[in-house]
């Protein structure tokens, strides 16, 4: 496995607070997670299977945009201590793995659009990222794992990880992404220090480019950011077996 952008967390400035909402809610006491506004706590190796659901919002020039939306589905794939050799040393670190699907949920008002990277915090000192299709069949949604990037806007736009077509750079309006209506997948491995036993993810964001509204001039090709709306446990709508887009993560 390749680990990409080693760097540490120190250095990449303070990320920019998610909108959320009152939600908090403990998932049942089968698993240790624990959602609490945006953040989604205590992840750990007993919670391989879990899933839990990120829906975003979408704003254009700091303004809210109605109607333009995402949604970012996680399952727990892997969490494990193992032996790799970075920067010619060997050495053990703890490996995390979501299977994630990320939905362009945007609707008939935005006649077109794309969400062309996702990100967000880690509470562990990340050693490096990686990114891999879901499985044989499939292709990963981005090709690149960025370290300490601008994603979301203001002076603090930076998150721990973010994930685009873009190397070094997850604002940039390359063609990768999902577009609206669509639904995309990739897996993720976060490589953190041997002691990790568990971790938290917050500050879940998106980037939107291409975007059009209706009722104005065709083919703006407008920019835009997407903030955390609510975390829900569990998968989403999707998830059910009459409408089984999903079941590929299971």
């Amino acid at each position: 496995m390749k680990l990409l952008n080693i760097a540490p967390k120190a250095f990449w400035g303070l990320a920019i607070l998610s909108a959320t909402t009152a939600f908090s809610v403990a998932t049942p006491s089968a698993t240790a997670i624990t959602i609490s506004g945006s953040r989604v706590q205590d992840i750990s190796a007993a919670d391989i299977g879990e899933s839990f659901t990120v829906f975003l919002g979408g704003n254009i020039d700091r303004e809210e945009t109605e109607g333009l939306s995402s949604k970012a589905l996680f399952k727990v794939a892997g969490f494990e201590t193992v032996t790799r050799i970075i920067n010619n040393i060997t050495q053990q670190v703890t490996e995390v793995k979501f299977d994630v699907q990320l939905s362009n949920t945007s609707e008939p008002n935005i006649l077109q659009s794309r969400t062309s990277g996702f990100g967000f915090d880690v509470s562990e000192t990340l050693i490096g990222a990686s990114i891999q299709a879901i499985n044989d069949a499939s292709k990963p949604l981005f090709q690149q794992a960025n370290l300490g990037k601008k994603l979301l806007d203001g002076r603090d736009g930076t998150v721990d990880v973010c994930y685009s077509d873009q190397k070094n750079n997850c604002r940039g309006g390359k063609s990768g992404g999902v577009t609206t209506g669509n639904i995309g997948n990739f897996s993720t491995t976060l490589t953190l220090n041997s002691a990790t036993q568990t971790v938290d993810l917050d500050n879940f964001g998106v980037r939107y480019q291409s975007i059009d509204l209706a009722g104005t001039k065709r083919l703006e090709d407008l920019s835009g950011t997407g903030y955390t709306v609510t975390v829900a446990p569990g998968g989403s709508k999707d998830w059910a077996e009459e409408d089984c887009q999903d079941c590929h993560l299971r």
